[in-house]
């Protein structure tokens, strides 16, 4: 560290460190967190509008497999780190329409859970 480095060091307190310290970790944190969750709502809008896309082509188990099962690969394929798998397709169009005809309020606290606890939530309920 040069000379001048440590002069600034030097003219903190201790107290005045961990003071800095912490100010500046509460902020790192608090940033994480609003990132985590603008990415969680942007994922979920994300999801919500492929369950639309599949929806609205009216694509259903069975009949549909096929083409569910060539969008997972194609969709994998071009991202492969983003759980396209044909389960979580289905998954998504299942969201959707679940969803979709819910009150406002719902729609907008499933927006920001994320898709584990959307996925419990879809299991768990049989009405809404």
């Amino acid at each position: 560290m040069a000379k001048k480095e440590l002069g600034i060091l030097a003219s903190l307190s201790d107290s005045d460190y961990r003071k800095l310290l912490d100010e500046l970790r509460t902020s790192i944190t608090g940033t994480r967190i609003s990132l985590a969750r603008r990415i969680n709502e942007t994922m979920m809008q994300l999801y919500w509008n492929i369950g639309k896309s599949i929806s609205e082509r009216k694509i259903e188990e069975g009949y549909g497999a096929a083409v569910i099962n060539r969008l997972s690969a194609d969709l994998k394929n071009e991202f492969p780190n983003m759980g396209f798998s044909a389960r979580n397709l289905w998954d998504m169009k299942r969201f959707y329409e679940r969803f979709s005809v819910a009150e406002q309020k719902l729609r907008q606290l499933v927006a920001v859970l994320p898709w584990g606890h959307n996925l419990l939530l879809m299991n768990k309920l049989t009405s809404y």
